[in-house]
C-alpha cells in the first residue's frame, strides 16, 4: 500500500490540512483504481490548491 497523502480534518492554525501527490493520484486512477466520492472532493481541493 502507498500513501499518497493525508487529510487532518482537525487541523488548526498553521497545521497542514491536506496534502495529496495528484501526480501518484492520477497514476493510480489511470491503473483502475477507484475513489470514494469524499476522496474525489479531498482531490479536486487539492488540485484547485496546486
Amino acid at each position: 500500500m502507498e500513501r499518497i497523502g493525508f487529510f487532518n480534518p482537525m487541523a488548526q492554525g498553521q497545521a497542514e490540512r491536506l496534502r495529496v501527490d495528484l501526480e501518484r493520484v492520477d497514476h493510480w486512477i489511470g491503473l483502475g483504481a477507484k475513489t470514494s466520492d469524499r476522496v474525489k472532493r479531498l482531490i479536486k481541493d487539492a488540485r484547485q490548491a496546486a
